[in-house]
C-alpha cells in the first residue's frame, strides 16, 4: 500500500498563525467531547477501558473526557484511544462537529460509522456491495469508478484484522514509540522543506525550546494534541499520517491510519449516494453488524 502523499509545505504568514490560534483555541474541549461521544456510541464503560489499557487508569481518561478539565490532552493519549476504539484520529478534532468529518452524514449514520472500526474486511466489502446494489445504475457506476480510483491510488485493503490494537495497550510503551516516530519524521519534514525552527515552532504553538525537545527521539515529553492539527492545517498538508511512519514497536497503528482513510472514503461515498430512506435502512444494518464485532 502506498503512502498518502503530502503537498510541499508553503510559507506560513503571521496572519495564518493567528487564524490557527483562533481556530484551535477550544481544541482540548473539542477533543473531550469527541472522546466522550465515541465512548458512549460504542457502549464502552470506564471499567472496560481500564481493561484495554495499562499505565493509565480510567479516572485519568474520564478527566480527559470532561470539558471542565482544563489541562491539555496529550497527543499520544488521543492516538492510543483512537486505536483502542478504532476511530480515525482526525475525527477527534471535530468535537461537536463530528458530522463534518463524515461529510454530511446524519446523526444515526455518524453513530454507526464510529462503531465499525472492528468490522473485518470481508464484512466491510459485503456491506459495500449491499449498498452498491441498492443504488441506481448511474450512481452505482459512479461509485465503482470512485472505488477503482481509490484502490488504484492507495491499494486494496487486505488483512485488516492484523491491525487491531493489543488486547491491553501499554500507554507508556506506546508513548515512547509514538514520540520517537514524531521526532524523526518532523525533523525530516522540516529539513526537506527548508522550514526554520522558529517558523515550525510557531505553527505548532510551541516555544523554540519545546520544539527542539520534540525533535529528540530519545527524550520523551508529552505534547498537546493540537500539534497534530496545527501541522496539517498550518502547512496545508493532505494528511499527517506520515508522522507515525517510524513507529517500530507498534507499526500496526501507522498502517491502520492509512487503511482507515481508505475505508472512510469508500463507505461515506457509498452512503452519500443513497436516498434518505435507503440510507436509514443501511445504517440500521451497519449498526447491527458493528454490534457483532464490538
Amino acid at each position: 500500500m502506498s503512502n498518502l502523499d503530502n503537498t510541499k509545505a508553503l510559507a506560513v504568514s503571521d496572519q495564518e498563525i493567528d487564524r490557527l490560534d483562533e481556530m484551535l483555541k477550544t481544541i482540548d474541549s473539542d477533543i473531550s467531547i469527541a472522546m466522550s461521544y465515541v465512548r458512549r456510541a460504542q457502549g464502552l464503560t470506564f471499567k472496560t477501558l481500564d481493561k484495554r489499557f495499562s499505565g493509565i487508569n480510567s479516572g485519568t481518561l474520564k478527566r480527559y473526557m470532561q470539558q471542565s478539565y482544563h489541562s491539555m490532552r496529550p497527543i499520544h493519549i488521543v492516538a492510543a484511544y483512537s486505536w483502542v476504539t478504532m476511530v480515525p484520529m482526525t475525527a477527534f478534532y471535530y468535537g461537536f462537529k463530528l458530522k463534518e468529518f463524515y461529510r454530511g452524514m446524519d446523526d444515526n449514520a455518524v453513530e454507526a460509522l464510529v462503531c465499525i472500526g472492528r468490522l473485518p474486511t470481508e464484512q466491510f466489502n459485503t456491506f459495500l456491495n449491499m449498498v452498491c446494489y441498492t443504488l441506481s445504475e448511474e450512481s452505482r457506476r459512479e461509485f465503482l469508478t470512485f472505488r477503482a480510483a481509490i484502490e488504484s491510488e492507495y491499494g486494496v485493503i487486505e488483512n485488516y484484522s492484523s491491525l487491531f490494537p493489543p488486547a491491553v495497550l501499554d500507554i507508556n510503551e506506546f508513548a515512547i514509540d509514538y514520540y520517537h516516530s514524531v521526532a524523526i519524521t518532523v525533523k525530516r519534514f522540516r529539513e526537506e522543506n527548508d522550514i526554520s525552527i522558529d517558523t515550525i515552532s510557531r505553527v505548532l504553538g510551541l516555544s523554540r525550546y519545546q520544539y527542539e525537545a520534540l525533535e529528540k527521539p530519545n527524550k520523551i515529553i508529552h505534547f498537546p494534541v493540537s500539534i497534530g492539527f496545527r501541522v496539517k492545517l498550518g502547512f496545508k498538508l493532505n494528511t499527517h499520517v506520515n508522522f507515525t511512519s517510524e513507529m517500530r514497536q507498534f507499526p500496526e497503528f501507522h498502517k491502520l491510519r492509512q487503511v482507515q482513510h481508505i475505508r472512510d472514503l469508500l463507505i461515506v461515498e457509498a452512503l452519500r449516494k443513497l436516498k434518505s430512506n435507503e440510507r436509514q435502512s443501511m445504517t440500521q444494518i451497519l449498526t447491527s453488524l458493528s454490534d457483532i464485532y464490538k
